[in-house]
């Protein structure tokens, strides 16, 4: 076994045939992952590992190398580090032959590399728990290098079902009540008029975030610095999906008006959900679940129109997504601290504030508290003026 870097666009467009050709995740493409590369400014390279077997190329690791502050949360408050060399390896990053040696001499390299203070942090988000990289990453660095052990979160998708009426058998007999009263309210309130329209051209592009940005300006996410929003780099990424045949942009109008949105992106046979929101003023039809339920039901309803055939809701846990998937799995994010003067320092910095999340969190999911409080901070943040959007971790 040996490994080798990638760290130019020059080199990986080399191995363009060998990437396309091993399955993965939308954000580990090829062409997604330059994109966002060549796009962000605190990208230095593009840091890609490739395990050769016997002179070979069997499997790779994909990931950044960034020049940034990271950061820990308590609650949705932010505290930041200085800047850090970060290994940042995308969702999905692994592609090719998972064996247990392939996957041991990847990690082996980033192990290496932040025992020799090359790097200050490596960043693995949302890991299966189970895989052979979790356990890899979770288990093997020694206490310098390991901060907590991972927080597991769910993450859901969706075997799409026979039909919308099976869809709704899904649900609960008291969910399928509420959401199906609730369309025939909606419907009913706005005389009729109430439609969905779904952007997938370039041409399009203009008018969908006009749109969307009418829409997601409302939006909790916005007030919490996160969330769509018509950037540059936004842009660009909806161009790229929109080329490629990806994009997927779904907006719900009501008496004229867009009132919700999903954006997503159409790739190998999943639909993969990015962002969802909807106009506050209307919440008591829930927008987004018709928006939700209606879309999916036509995707069920018409499968010969397109080859779709799971949605996978994203990283993180919310309500509708547990009401829509029938599939569910354990994440975890681990973060790998190197052994500079910076790494040592953020990992010392950072592990109270962790702890003292974790900690408020239980105390608070055991007095049954906790959804009151996102609730609040997220009221909280419809009402206050929006913050700077943040770059999406999982990219």
């Amino acid at each position: 076994m040996s490994v080798t870097v990638l760290n130019s666009p020059v080199e990986i467009q080399k191995v363009r045939s060998l990437w396309t050709d091993w399955p993965g995740s939308r954000d580990s493409d090829i062409d997604f992952f330059l994109y966002i590369a060549g796009v962000r400014p605190e990208v230095l390279s593009p840091y890609v590992l490739i395990a050769n077997r016997n002179g070979a190329p069997d499997a790779m690791l994909i990931g950044r190398l960034e020049k940034r502050k990271a950061s820990a949360r308590f609650g949705y408050l932010n505290f930041r580090s200085p800047q850090l060399r970060v290994l940042n390896f995308v969702y999905g990053g692994l592609r090719g032959n998972a064996a247990p040696e392939n996957v041991g001499a990847l990690f082996g390299h980033v192990l290496q590399s932040l025992r020799a203070g090359e790097i200050d942090l490596a960043v693995f988000e949302h890991l299966q728990v189970g895989s052979r990289l979790y356990d890899l990453v979770a288990t093997s660095p020694g206490f310098l290098q390991r901060g907590l052990p991972p927080e597991h979160r769910t993450h859901r998708c969706l075997e799409l079902p026979e039909n919308s009426e099976a869809l709704y058998k899904m649900l609960s007999p008291k969910n399928r009540q509420v959401y199906r009263g609730k369309g025939r309210k909606i419907v009913k309130d706005h005389n009729g008029d109430v439609h969905i329209k779904c952007y997938r051209e370039v041409s399009e592009l203009d008018l969908m975030f006009r749109e969307v940005e009418e829409v997601a300006s409302k939006t909790y996410q916005r007030g919490l610095g996160f969330g769509f929003k018509d950037t540059p780099e936004m842009r660009g990424r909806c161009e790229l999906a929109a080329s490629k045949g990806w994009l997927r942009v779904f907006i719900l109008y009501v008496a004229g008006k867009p009132a919700a949105y999903w954006n997503a992106s159409a790739y190998q046979g999943t639909l993969w959900g990015d962002h969802i929101g909807f106009d506050p003023a209307l919440s008591r039809y829930s927008p987004g679940m018709y928006l939700s339920l209606t879309v999916i039901g036509e995707l069920c309803d018409h499968r010969e129109t397109h080859d779709i055939k799971q949605i996978n809701f994203g990283p993180g846990d919310a309500e509708y997504k547990s009401i829509l998937s029938n599939i569910s799995f354990e994440e975890g994010a681990i973060q790998l601290y190197g052994r500079s003067l910076r790494g040592l320092a953020t990992k010392f910095s950072f592990t109270p504030v962790v702890f003292a999340d974790r900690f408020a969190k239980k105390i608070l999911s055991k007095n049954q508290l906790l959804a009151k409080a996102k609730r609040a901070w997220r009221n909280r943040a419809v009402a206050a003026p929006p913050k700077p959007t943040e770059s999406e971790s999982q990219n």
